[in-house]
């Protein structure tokens, strides 16, 4: 796995490069702590917790994940999903399909290659990271609306 992670004030944000759609939301809502010309990338610390958490929540793919930090205490500690659990697909026009909630993706043989609350995998057949979507569907023009649905016909 490629995850890293960037501690600032009372958050850690959490960077998976294999998740990254480079879709630049990040970048443009906080350039201070998301400067993908420099290393590290992420400052966490240049911008209020709260402030790098909304940033973070912006992220379509599901890439950048956040922890709070607390007390070491159970209760700091996040829950894992319950077997109830529910997750939405939402398949975006001329993009990815984004899956939220407690994912698992297994490989042929089974294996569970990665476990996430937010992931984007790719419809356009172009990702170099498949399944997992990384953007190509701009660079090559994908087209499809998706599923027919409401206003469709």
């Amino acid at each position: 796995m490629a995850t890293r992670d960037y501690s600032g004030d009372g958050v850690t944000v959490h960077w998976d490069s294999e998740l990254c759609q480079h879709s630049g939301r990040c970048v443009a809502a906080l350039p201070a702590v998301f400067r993908p010309k420099e290393k590290p990338w992420i400052v966490a610390d240049a911008a209020s917790g709260d402030a790098v958490v909304a940033a973070v929540e912006l992220c379509p793919s599901g890439a950048l994940r956040y922890t709070r930090q607390a007390a070491a205490s159970p209760a700091a500690r996040p829950s894992p999903p319950s077997a109830e659990a529910v997750v939405v697909v939402t398949v975006a026009a001329d993009g990815p399909n984004t899956l939220v909630g407690p994912v698992e993706i297994r490989n042929a043989a089974g294996e569970v290659v990665k476990r996430a609350g937010r992931v984007s995998l790719c419809r356009c057949g172009h990702s170099e990271t498949k399944p997992f979507c990384d953007g190509s569907h701009e660079r090559f023009g994908f087209r499809d609306a998706g599923p027919p649905g409401a206003g469709r016909g």
